[in-house]
């Protein structure tokens, strides 16, 4: 009978003190401390799923948003145009993040007609 290698159980071997991380600011909140800790393993989780981040690609990116008054609509809480846009400000962040010297623009639709909101500008 072949020996398994031992393994040691994960009681029998030292603790992590997660909690020592935490770090209150002056008004006692911990908000600033978890968006640190959310930002590193989102940094963490991109650099595992594409390896090094290419730095010489630049990218010219316009996104369009539609603003007619079906984005009123509230089958998304609370209606379907706050609900883009906040999706669009995690999309930008990301995007920024992952391209740091592309450009972007954004580019609104309404009443059968486009307008350029922004020209094409980047993240400084």
């Amino acid at each position: 009978m072949d020996e398994e290698p031992e393994r040691a159980k994960r009681w029998e071997g030292g603790y992590e003190r997660t909690w020592e991380v935490l770090k209150e600011d002056e008004s006692g909140s911990l908000k600033a401390t978890v968006e640190e800790i959310l930002f590193q393993s989102k940094r963490k989780r991109v650099i595992e799923r594409h390896g090094q981040v290419r730095l010489g690609m630049m990218r010219h990116l316009y996104v369009v948003i539609d603003c007619s008054r079906s984005m009123d609509d509230q089958d998304l809480k609370p209606n379907r145009l706050t609900a883009t846009l906040k999706l669009m400000e995690a999309f930008v962040e990301e995007y920024f993040d992952q391209n740091p010297i592309s450009q972007m623009g954004i580019i609104t639709t309404k009443n059968k007609r486009a307008e350029k909101l922004t020209d094409l500008a980047g993240k400084n």
